[in-house]
This record gives structure tokens, C-alpha cells and sequence, in this order.
């Protein structure tokens, strides 16, 4: 795996971000990161990329990153024809064409426009909410357009002229067309990130890695730390040539999973860990007796 690769998937992925939410564009160094784990890039390929490519701060804070303007521009080359394309041609030509009028009737000087205004009016063309945020979400980022407190206006004062339709059908660069299998998966990968923002599933998909977040409303949380060191040594260990540190990971992983989840389970009356061997403190509990009591209770077994 080459560097390269690694930041063409990483810049996919931070433009997909603008698509997929285009009112809170961009990924947290926490989402990057655990996009590009997604796609089977190692720690140190992910902090190499990080340092190869330009980015701007976004967001509340500047929590989000996203790709400097040298990249941003590319955007707008309409002429350039994407596969798979995710920027909806029309939504850009409605948002162009809103800019345009609000040039003619007010002067260009002058000329501004509400941002829900445009997004209810390109909705009622049958032109989605989130196609026609990520068109004026892409305008100002690229500096086309300022937005303050809910108006837009161009930057140039001048008329957009011709609109992307136009530009694409007067010339279309030689080449287009071959299947973008990086960007598409870069798609799949930022959906599911961008949906875990607000549906209430852990950030994380790696079980692993999702385990962590729930040490806290466990109460367990003083032991993430130890976790997330166990996990990684874990990681990084040999299966191959170092079979018995694995698996001594692997057990005290288990181990501690167990104990981390016996005081929830009983809390809710579960059929697990009904035993009287947990009543005591968790120093006393064997590993035995947390697999075979895990493994009872029916449905409430843990397999």
C-alpha cells in the first residue's frame, strides 16, 4: 500500500462528507480515522496521509476538517464528469440561477438571498433538501458565495454564467466516464460515520473500538485507557510467531468485557450473572465462572 492511496481514499472521503451532510460538512480527526481503519489503512498510514494533505478547519471549535480551497476548486469543474457523481447537476443549476436573479433584481452590489429560501424553493422542483444544501454548501466553500447570518450573495457580484448544465454540454474532458471504486466506497464508509452522528449507534462499528465508548455509562470508565492499550497491543501482536501473547491478550480482553457488563446485566434482570459468585467484589471473580454464566439464560445468553 503506497501513501498515495491512502490519501486519495482520505480527500474522498472529506468531499463525501460534504454531500452527505452538507450543513455539517467534513470529519472529525476522530472520524477519519476511524473511516480510513474501515478501509483496512494501518495507524501509520493514516498519520503519514494526514501530514500530506492540506485542510482547513470547519465547524464549532473547527472540530472538522476539510480539504484546503487548491482542492475545494475542483468541485466546480462541471466539465469533468464524475463516476459515480454525487453532485447533483440540477440542484447546482437552480442555485446558480437563484444567484442569477437575485443579480438582476437587486444589482450586483446588492444581490442577496435567503439560504432557506433557495432550499424550499429547489425543493418544490423536486430537487432534494440535502442535493441543494451540498450545491450552496460547495458555492461558499469554494468562495463563490459568503453566507452570513443566513443570506447568500456572490462574492464577485457578477452573474454566473453559463450554468454547470451548460458548461458540461459544451465540452466534457477526453477520459471521463471509468468507475471511481475509491470515491464509491468512500460513500459507503462516510454514510454510515455521518448517520452515527445522530441515530444513536456507537461512533465506532469495530466492536472493539465501540466497547470503549460504552466504559463510561458502564461505569467503568477509568478503565478505557487499559482498553484501548489492550486492544492495540492486540493489533499489533503475531498470531504466527507470538500465538501465546495473543491469546493472553485475547483472555484478559474477555475477561475484563465480562466483568465490565455484569453489573448493567443485573441491573436489568437479566438471566445472566444471576449466580451468587457475583455478588462479591469483581477482584474475586474467576474467568470460568463469567464464560459459563454468560453463556446462560436463554435468550439473554451471550454467544
Amino acid at each position: 500500500m503506497i501513501l498515495q492511496d491512502v490519501t486519495r481514499f482520505l480527500r474522498a472521503c472529506l468531499e463525501c462528507s460534504v454531500y452527505l451532510a452538507p450543513r455539517e460538512p467534513g470529519l472529525t480527526q476522530e472520524e477519519i480515522h476511524e473511516a480510513c481503519k474501515r478501509a483496512e489503512f494501518l495507524q501509520g498510514e493514516i498519520s503519514d496521509a494526514l501530514s500530506q494533505i492540506a485542510v482547513q478547519s470547519f465547524g464549532r471549535q473547527g472540530a472538522r476538517q476539510l480539504p484546503d480551497q487548491s482542492v475545494t476548486a475542483l468541485w466546480l469543474v462541471f466539465q469533468m464528469q464524475q463516476d459515480p457523481e454525487y453532485r447533483n447537476i440540477q440542484a447546482f443549476d437552480f442555485v446558480y440561477a437563484q444567484c442569477n436573479e437575485a443579480i438582476r433584481n437587486q444589482g450586483g452590489a446588492n444581490a442577496q438571498i435567503e439560504r432557506e429560501v433557495v432550499v424550499q424553493r429547489a425543493m418544490a422542483q423536486n430537487i432534494s433538501r440535502r442535493d441543494a444544501e451540498a450545491a450552496i454548501t460547495i458555492l461558499v466553500l469554494t468562495n463563490s458565495l459568503v453566507e452570513k447570518n443566513g443570506y447568500l450573495r456572490s462574492v464577485s457580484g457578477r452573474q454566473y454564467l453559463p450554468l454547470p448544465s451548460q458548461q458540461r454540454s459544451q465540452m466534457v474532458i477526453a477520459g471521463q466516464g471509468r468507475r471511481d471504486e475509491v470515491r464509491e466506497r468512500a460513500y459507503l464508509i462516510v454514510q454510515d460515520i455521518v448517520e452515527r452522528r445522530t441515530d444513536g449507534r456507537p461512533k465506532h462499528a469495530e466492536p472493539h473500538d465501540a466497547f470503549a465508548e460504552a466504559l463510561e455509562p458502564l461505569g467503568y470508565g477509568p478503565f478505557r485507557l487499559w482498553w484501548v492499550q489492550t486492544v492495540a497491543e492486540l493489533r499489533q501482536s503475531n498470531v504466527q510467531t507470538a500465538p501465546v501473547s495473543a491469546l493472553v491478550l485475547a483472555a484478559a480482553l474477555v475477561e475484563g468485557a465480562l466483568t465490565f457488563v455484569v453489573k448493567h446485566a443485573r441491573s436489568l434482570q437479566l438471566a445472566v450473572f444471576r449466580s451468587k459468585d457475583f455478588d462479591g467484589e469483581p477482584r474475586t471473580w474467576k474467568i470460568d465462572d463469567l464464560v459459563a454464566s454468560a453463556a446462560s439464560g436463554s435468550e439473554a445468553s451471550i454467544s
